[in-house]
């Protein structure tokens, strides 16, 4: 049996294949490896969502990084059963065709919202839509000089 060296000696296209067929896998990869994986990358949050209200029938299209904060606004748990909000008559009827989407959506930002939640309770921080207390700072005394406060960075 010919070495792998003497084959590709005798016989060059064999090597050139070879190249060929990592090139094409690598880039395969690669492209498969960069499809959309990021749900909040910016080219995803600029694509157009059509919204579909049941109850008149009407659609409209908005950007789903919209969407996302619109419904990131409501407060309490999503209920995939409701939709936004119609303008026209006030019901929560209006859905993206695509109902494993918004059922997808819905989950992910109530198990986000449940998190901060849990986070929040355990860290003592401030609730969702509440503002944070107004710092105080010690007044110092006529006379006596001001207190030097140290520089701490600020909670995030």
């Amino acid at each position: 049996m010919p070495s792998p060296r003497e084959m590709l000696q005798s016989s060059p296209w064999i090597g050139w294949a070879v190249a060929g067929l990592l090139l094409a896998l690598s880039v395969f990869m690669f492209l498969r490896g960069n499809s959309g994986q990021d749900l909040y990358s910016p080219e995803r949050m600029r694509e157009m969502v059509t919204i579909k209200f049941t109850d008149t029938g009407e659609e409209i299209e908005i950007p789903r990084g919209r969407l996302d904060l619109q419904l990131r606004q409501t407060g309490g748990k999503l209920d995939p059963t409701k939709g936004l909000i119609n303008p026209k008559t006030g019901q929560p009827t209006g859905f993206p065709f695509s109902k494993s989407e918004w059922e997808a959506m819905c989950e992910r930002i109530n198990a986000s919202r449940e998190a901060m939640g849990s986070a929040g309770s355990s860290a003592g921080s401030i609730r969702p839509g509440e503002p944070p207390a107004p710092a105080t700072f010690p007044t110092p005394k006529p006379g006596e000089p001001a207190p030097v406060i140290p520089n701490t960075p600020s909670p995030k």
